[in-house]
């Protein structure tokens, strides 16, 4: 206690509080540009209409296929709802929040009006804490423990909170990902793999590693924590020049964009709620501080199938815990581990032998890892070619057949791995969806109305945007309440993202389209744009996109 109690009188003396001396000592340590682009995840304001940020910037964030409303939605989304959210704390020797709150050590700022409106959201909409719990009971015992170990402040674990409701399939306009909102090159400066059968943005261990870690260097450089809770959002050369230009390393005295003024406001209005839950009459929700996972090894590439078979999980379940796995196999390359859970997610009464599965899978010989076939090497034919016709990769092809170089002949015979079942997505069943003609008279409402579907589910099958006007003869789909199907990894509509994207100067369609890896048409269609006219800054444009994939 005493160690901590130290620490806290450390870092509290540097927070919010204006210390020319130590700005001075700041910038003389050069100015020399650092590369930290950061997450930049385009979060929406929790403060009311007149203080929020723009509506074009709070609306760019893909939601959740079942939407969780919270801190990172537009105040106009948000509902009124009741101050009872029904949950009652576990026992405090069994509840994670005494050690969150034991690791805090930041000024919470409570006095800022930004903070307090952020508290005051919070208070009246008890029930997105509760909302959050399956999520809060999956990942956040790790996260806190992760911070602990490494002697970090307890706040930092409410990031991945604010910027993506711990959902692993987060994904931004900016091209962020996973639950701590990495971009591409941040994520593989970092250490993060991001290839064709993996994405550790999505990996709550391997990201939660790499967030720490650059957080740490956000602070080595920025020296002060709250510089550097505001620099993951927008990047440290940004933090860095508004600190210079007032002369000052008070954030809120800082002139920065306003979605990071509101950032870190966030993180601190959570905190201060989960510090002291009784001072605002609010209950948090039951975590406890038991490990819900753990990682085991594996010596190679597996099929997701064959590790079902080693686990006694489904490949839905696998899935569950391994967010990060974009194909039907785990990562050709490094890294070679498995999320499993502790308890059977069928039979919680049930644990899994962990110490027995690794062994078991340690004991897998690499020709019993993989479904295989063989092929004949045919004229004309190339690794390249033979791993996308069969969708694998270079790589597992070389692996699989000791190839020591990339050169093949035909009549070769090669080994190829094949897939047996597809993998399915995390979050909610994929509606059946029914074959249907427009009739004169049709609209989005009377459809959805006469086949007891919701307007959105008929949106989201179709990927229409709301206003669309549905001509007579087109041919859509509608999805029944029956027969619940769950699609594969490699399907785009396997977890389908919304995103508002606002267009910025030197955009085009075809530019745009790419970006996201959508079509042009099919752009045009959810907008209702007119391809002969040109594209004007600040428009606002609704894409679908595979969060998987892209």
């Amino acid at each position: 206690m005493m160690r901590l109690s130290l620490r806290a009188l450390s870092l509290q003396q540097q927070a919010f509080i204006p210390m020319s001396l130590k700005i001075s000592a700041f910038f003389a340590l050069g100015m020399v540009t650092f590369f930290l682009g950061g997450c930049q995840s385009r979060l929406a304001p929790t403060v009311s209409e007149p203080i929020a940020t723009d509506p074009i910037a709070s609306s760019e964030r893909i939601v959740a296929d079942q939407p969780i409303t919270g801190v990172n939605e537009p105040a106009a989304h948000r509902e009124k709802q009741s101050v009872d959210a029904g949950h009652t704390l576990v026992p405090v020797d069994n509840s994670i929040w005494p050690d969150l709150r034991e690791a805090m050590v930041l000024t919470h700022a409570v006095e800022q009006k930004r903070v307090q409106q952020e508290i005051n959201w919070l208070r009246t909409n008890p029930r997105y804490l509760a909302r959050l719990q399956p999520r809060l009971q999956k990942y956040l015992p790790y996260i806190v423990k992760r911070t602990v170990e490494r002697n970090l402040p307890g706040e930092l674990a409410l990031i991945p909170i604010i910027e993506s409701a711990l959902d692993p399939y987060a994904f931004s306009p900016g091209g962020a990902g996973g639950p701590w909102q990495f971009l591409r090159p941040t994520a593989q400066e970092y250490g993060l793999t991001i290839d064709r059968w993996y994405d550790g943005r999505r990996d709550i261990v391997a990201a939660t590693e790499a967030a720490l870690d650059y957080l740490e260097a956000l602070y080595s450089r920025l020296n002060h924590w709250p510089l550097a809770i505001a620099a993951y959002n927008a990047g440290g050369a940004r933090v860095r020049r508004a600190v210079k230009r007032a002369d000052s390393i008070d954030f809120f005295a800082l002139k920065l964009p306003r979605e990071t003024q509101y950032y870190l406001p966030k993180i601190l209005a959570l905190a201060a709620l989960i510090a002291a839950p009784d001072n605002y009459s609010i209950t948090l929700p039951e975590v406890t501080r038991a490990a819900s996972f753990t990682t085991v090894s594996l010596p190679g590439q597996f099929d997701v199938q064959i590790l079902s078979g080693l686990t006694g999980l489904t490949v839905a379940e696998l899935q569950a815990w391994n967010p990060a796995l974009k194909r039907w196999a785990t990562a050709a390359q490094a890294p070679h581990h498995l999320i499993v859970p502790l308890q059977h997610p069928s039979d919680q009464s049930i644990s899994l032998d962990i110490e027995k599965l690794q062994k078991s899978i340690s004991a897998t010989l690499p020709s019993q890892r993989m479904h295989w076939k063989e092929i004949i090497v045919r004229e004309g034919d190339s690794l390249s070619v033979i791993a996308q016709r069969h969708n694998t990769d270079v790589a597992a092809l070389r692996v699989a057949n000791t190839l020591k170089s990339t050169m093949i002949r035909a009549g070769t015979i090669l080994l190829v791995p094949t897939y047996q079942t597809n993998l399915l997505p995390i979050y909610g069943q994929h509606r059946q969806a029914l074959p249907y003609t427009v009739q004169p008279g049709d609209s989005l409402w009377s459809i959805a109305k006469a086949h007891n579907v919701s307007i959105a589910a008929l949106v989201k099958t179709n990927q229409i945007a709301p206003r669309d006007v549905l001509r007579s003869g087109r041919k859509i789909k509608v999805p029944t309440k029956k027969s619940l199907i769950a699609p594969s990894m490699t399907d785009p509509a396997a977890v389908t993202r919304k995103i508002a994207y606002t267009v910025r100067k030197g955009d085009s369609l075809a530019r745009i389209a790419k970006r996201f890896g959508v079509g042009v048409e099919d752009l045009a269609k959810w907008n209702q744009l007119d391809l002969t006219k040109y594209l004007q800054p600040g428009q606002r444009l609704t894409v679908y996109v595979d969060a998987v994939n892209t």
